[in-house]
């Protein structure tokens, strides 16, 4: 089992683990804690991709890019205990500025849909720190000297953040999340290669609580 794949069995162990949490103990609001009912979210920030490899031809070479975008939204629901489970989706982008210490024109792209679930560190305090654990899948895409190409791969992600509420129905938010797929196979013109992927995304953004 390689390094990816025992990540993503961690990651989808802890988010059966959440998903337990949350259902037993669903009925145990605490007074003071998140608000118990349906959410919806949305978010926005930079990208920040690591140094990554593309593989090609048994030579890999290493890509680098500029700062990116990142945009997305969930869905989920709030025991009121401090343990949401959500959907997620997340769009990211980043130009190529070189391959191989060469310059080169064009972009990485991704796109994840994930399962979260996320727990409050602490409860009934003006801003409230979290943690969450997700798994899913993120089609990557790369665009290379004019040659295009995706694919979907198993991913997960991890991420750390900070909650206020500015009013009874809507809550801010910032956070760090790191994501990661196995290696994308992709037809670049008349090359296959294997694209390396990984993400550091800088996020903000706003929730609007339903409710029951």
């Amino acid at each position: 089992m390689n390094l990816i794949h025992r990540r993503l069995l961690s990651a989808a162990t802890v988010s059966i683990a959440a998903l337990g949490l949350a259902g037993a103990a669903s009925a145990q609001s605490e007074p003071g804690s998140s608000q118990a009912g349906y959410y919806v979210s949305g978010e926005g920030g930079v990208s920040l991709l690591p140094n990554l490899q593309l593989k090609s031809g048994g030579t890999a070479a290493h890509e680098h890019f500029d700062t990116g975008y990142a945009y997305g939204g969930a869905a989920g629901y709030d025991m009121g205990n401090g343990t949401r489970v959500e959907l997620d989706a997340l769009h990211q982008m980043s130009s190529l500025s070189s391959v191989g210490g060469v310059p080169a024109g064009g972009h990485l792209q991704s796109t994840s849909l994930m399962v979260n679930g996320q727990y409050d560190l602490t409860h009934g305090t003006q801003f409230t720190p979290y943690v969450g654990v997700g798994v899913g899948a993120q089609n990557v895409g790369a665009s290379i000297a004019g040659a295009h190409d995706a694919d979907w791969k198993p991913a997960y992600q991890a991420e750390a953040g900070l909650r206020t509420n500015i009013s009874d129905k809507v809550s801010v938010f910032g956070e760090y999340r790191f994501s990661q797929s196995e290696a994308a196979n992709l037809s670049l013109g008349s090359a296959s290669a294997h694209q390396h992927f990984a993400d550091h995304g800088i996020l903000a953004g706003l929730t609007y609580h339903m409710g029951e």
